[in-house]
């Protein structure tokens, strides 16, 4: 595993400073800071009522809907608000959320979104082959752009040996559900929900006036060789069942539609794609507060509640680190890597990290070449276009360039789910194999310039997709999204009945 990268290039920095400003929230500066971040440990203990210091304890049947943490939370809020002004959202400022990893790809379909039917024992052989006889050389992954997209963290793992066991319940639970779930039950599931959650995106974004999603619809997908052909054609059927589009695109058309033909055998485009802005919690944060919702930074440290009443009471504190509590009538949690802690001591779900490469890079392309709005680089590669209009700029060859922000992202390393200064390392081999997949499909005529790059945790349960759960009345809490957590963050507002998606 490497240590975060953060570019010392004077001129990158200088591009940076001057064209993508507005993109800072995604620029870590300083390596320290950065660790520190990811390092923070913001448990949240679940305590008995009668343990609460606020005396008399109010009624919480008038008290506010508090929404906490991430996307699946966030959402939830935002769709509440318009009907429950008394609404409170607190999200800890000091936090790098998964989200500003990712890619903001929101894959629409259940081939994509579906839990994997991937088996554990299938992969720990893989691993355990590679380790011992199968070493893959970082000169062939840098040529090929050819890795292997799933790995673990053997290092990892042996320093928490207090998360194995854990590791076991996950895995084991993981495989039954390969094993004996009805995937075909499961994927119509799946596929109505990304369908419904597609419409709920569409309507908050026009709610939004447009900026919540970015304009550019689909992406396009590049097959590099006859395995990834054969997989694209398998694609292509599998979303017609499912009622969905995937177009293949002749080369000729690729030409013509973005200027340049990116390097592979076959193309496809999925039409129903969209990209969320990569500023959407800032933007989700002011609807709120406009709607006559209260925004809070703070840091939730203790929930006091009793399975014989609705609701609750809780503690957070403030970055002056004054702690207040606040009684609510229903609480939405989404922590991502946090723990909760029930009150018996143990946590309240499972999960292990899948850790995936994040990378924001500076892409120069000829003047006059177009860019999808995600480029899908074989595999898992994807990377999304984060300027919609790019910067004319003259190269160091003295040639027109276009310069576009893109974000790179693939991968998932199997870790313990821990926060410390080595939560944001990554696997090296994944990110030399992205930026070089990047590279090789984009073509000599463009130049990349990883400007950072860090490992970006994703939690997943032993069921793979995300999940809620209703440990006391009125408490509800998300956990275990894997890679689906923009795409299956309305799941919760829609499916309950308490305020549907129809409010928005």
């Amino acid at each position: 595993m490497h240590e975060p990268f953060i570019t010392t290039n004077q001129d990158q920095l200088v591009l940076f400073q001057k064209h993508f400003l507005q993109y800072s929230h995604l620029f870590p500066t300083e390596l320290d800071t950065l660790k520190q971040k990811h390092a923070l440990k913001t448990p949240v203990k679940i305590k008995s009522l009668s343990e609460c210091p606020m005396t008399p304890l109010p009624s919480f049947h008038n008290a506010d809907t508090l929404v906490v943490g991430g996307p699946p939370a966030l959402i939830t809020g935002v769709s509440m608000v318009k009907k429950d002004k008394c609404l409170t959202y607190i999200n800890d400022e000091r936090r790098i959320p998964i989200a500003f990893g990712s890619a903001w790809h929101l894959e629409q379909d259940a081939e994509t979104e579906a839990p994997t039917s991937y088996r554990p024992t299938k992969f720990l052989g893989n691993q355990i082959t590679r380790a011992t006889v199968r070493y893959i050389s970082h000169a062939s992954v840098e040529q090929t752009g050819l890795f292997p997209w799933r790995t673990i963290d053997w290092i990892g793992w042996i320093r928490h040996p207090d998360h194995w066991l854990l590791g076991l319940k996950v895995t084991l639970a993981f495989q039954l559900v390969a094993m004996f779930d009805d995937r075909i039950t499961m994927l119509k599931k799946v596929a109505a929900q990304c369908q419904t959650n597609e419409k709920f995106y569409e309507k908050l974004d026009q709610e939004l006036d447009g900026k919540l999603l970015m304009r550019e619809k689909g992406s396009i997908i590049v097959a590099r060789n006859s395995e990834e052909v054969s997989e694209l054609n398998t694609l292509k059927e599998a979303l017609t069942i499912e009622g969905r589009t995937l177009k293949i695109i002749s080369k000729e058309e690729m030409k013509n539609r973005y200027g340049f033909l990116p390097n592979g055998l076959m193309y496809g485009e999925k039409l129903h794609d969209r990209v969320l802005s990569s500023n959407f919690m800032r933007i989700l944060s002011e609807y709120i507060h406009k709607q006559g919702g209260k925004v809070i930074d703070g840091t939730l440290t203790s929930v006091y509640a009793d399975n014989q009443k609705v609701g609750g009471i809780a503690e957070y504190q403030t970055p002056d680190g004054q702690k207040n509590l606040l009684p609510f009538s229903r609480l939405i949690l989404s922590l991502g890597s946090q723990p909760i802690i029930s009150q018996n001591n143990k946590p309240l779900f499972d999960v292990v990290s899948a850790r995936g490469i994040s990378v924001l890079a500076h892409v120069y392309v000829p003047h006059g070449y177009q860019l999808p709005s995600v480029l899908v680089c074989g595999g898992t590669n994807h990377a999304t276009k984060l300027s919609e209009n790019p910067v004319s700029i003259k190269g160091d060859d003295e040639k027109p360039y276009d310069l576009y922000l893109m974000r790179f992202t693939a991968g998932a390393c199997i870790t313990p789910n821990v926060s410390d200064e080595s939560t944001a390392n990554y696997d090296g081999t994944m990110a030399l194999g992205l930026v070089a997949a990047v590279r090789n499909t984009f073509g000599n005529q463009c130049k990349i310039e990883p400007i950072s790059v860090y490992g970006c945790n994703r939690q997943v349960s032993r069921n793979g997709e995300i999940r809620w759960i209703e440990p006391f009345p009125g408490i509800h809490v998300q956990y275990g999204a894997a890679g689906g957590g923009l795409t299956r963050a309305p799941d919760f507002v829609i499916n309950q009945p308490l305020n549907p998606a129809s409010s928005l």
